[in-house]
């Protein structure tokens, strides 16, 4: 059973970009799908909606894809909780923390939705950086908790709170830590370290190099026999796989994974 339920596990995760959300949460609909819709039970909300400066609440259902609740967008990252949607929020994360908050995201969702015992207490706690409306970052405290269950325990909604903890100065933008009965941190950090993982090839990472020295797309393409067209594609993939918006946040990447 619970090999079944592992094998579906990696599933909804592999062979998905490491940073591709839409796909993801595609796949997880679609495994939902089949889940009824009567004789569900619906937890508790996990204590008052009342919102404190610098936070905001929403509640996320997994098998239509959309919010059921938001309330303080606007107080918390400067858009109006009618701007805010299911894809919304799975979005915006600095581009440092992304693959992280992404990968940590993906294993808890995929366990909890190929769950094979029954955990009402699930919780998962992280703390990133998420952009403003502004284009500012704030640092994020985001605690997620069951909201309602199926009768076998597969996840259907969630529970969230975002509160802004910039002021606490933290040295190390993303950390996470999740209680629960069928997500192990071993599963987790092994996604995370797989993320981490040379995402390049071996043309990608030979015009990189050619970038880090400052060629532009013409002198590239002279030096490596192909097209400026060719190197424009391969440039434009670079920066998609890395999710980075520039120059330098593609070397300052590339030398965390040693490739330059």
């Amino acid at each position: 059973m619970k090999g079944h339920f592992n094998r579906h596990r990696d599933a909804l995760i592999d062979n998905i970009d490491t940073l591709e959300m839409e796909a993801f949460f595609e796949k997880v609909t679609g495994m939902l799908s089949g889940v009824p819709d009567q004789g569900q039970t619906e937890a508790a909300l996990p204590g008052e909606l009342h919102l404190l400066p610098g936070e905001c609440h929403f509640i996320t259902d997994y098998k239509a894809k959309r919010l059921l609740f938001k309330k303080g967008f606007d107080q918390l990252l400067g858009y109006k909780d009618a701007e805010v949607d299911f894809d919304f929020v799975f979005k915006g994360y600095h581009h440092e923390d992304a693959v992280m908050v992404s990968q940590v995201i993906k294993s808890v969702i995929a366990s909890a939705v190929n769950s094979f015992t029954k955990d009402p207490d699930l919780q998962l706690s992280m703390t990133y950086r998420r952009k403003r409306k502004d284009g500012s970052y704030i640092h994020l405290l985001s605690q997620s908790s069951v909201y309602e269950q199926d009768d076998q325990g597969n996840l259907l909604k969630s529970f969230t709170r975002l509160t802004d903890i910039s002021y606490l100065n933290i040295q190390t933008p993303v950390s996470w830590s999740v209680r629960s009965n069928n997500v192990d941190d071993e599963f987790i950090q092994g996604k995370i370290s797989k993320a981490f993982e040379n995402p390049f090839t071996k043309r990608e990472i030979e015009v990189i190099r050619e970038i880090q020295k400052g060629g532009s797309n013409k002198e590239i393409a002279e030096k490596l026999f192909v097209s400026h067209h060719t190197i424009a594609t391969h440039r434009k993939n670079i920066f998609g796989k890395c999710n980075c918006q520039n120059i330098v946040d593609l070397l300052m990447f590339c030398r965390q994974l040693k490739i330059i």
